[in-house]
């Protein structure tokens, strides 16, 4: 899937949002019109570990995540007008800022997006570890 930068903020907690275009043609004149919102949230072994993380497993879940953990927001709208996508896409970036920024910006989102991702870790390492 090809995904264009379309913009970067940084929220008042230090992190960066990135907004991308996702969007692409389905038939016709018919597009896909998708938003993907994105914010890489870095840590370290200490902090991975005061955030409930397992000594000895900061190396496996950076390797999992690619190095930093991403929170991903997705909005879309199917069968789009093609003359009508580009407002379409404006509309959902705007209604986006309105509703999420204020809940990304809060001092404490790093800290619990992290404490989910590294249960989530866990969780699923547990389960594969048992097989």
């Amino acid at each position: 899937m090809e995904q264009r930068l379309v913009e970067e903020l940084t929220l008042d907690n230090g992190l960066q949002i990135y907004f991308y275009d996702c969007s692409r043609r389905i038939a016709g004149d018919r597009w896909y019109v998708k938003l993907l919102a994105q914010i890489p949230v870095k840590t370290d072994e200490d902090r991975f570990e005061k955030l409930g993380g397992t000594p000895g497993l900061y190396g496996e879940f950076l390797e999992l995540t690619g190095g930093a953990p991403n929170f991903e927001l997705h909005k879309e709208r199917n069968f789009v007008d093609e003359r009508e996508k580009d407002a379409v896409f404006e509309a959902i970036l705007a209604e986006l800022k309105e509703h999420a920024l204020h809940y990304l910006s809060h001092k404490n989102f790093a800290d619990q997006f992290l404490k989910k991702e590294i249960q989530s870790f866990l969780e699923k390492r547990k389960w594969y570890k048992d097989q």
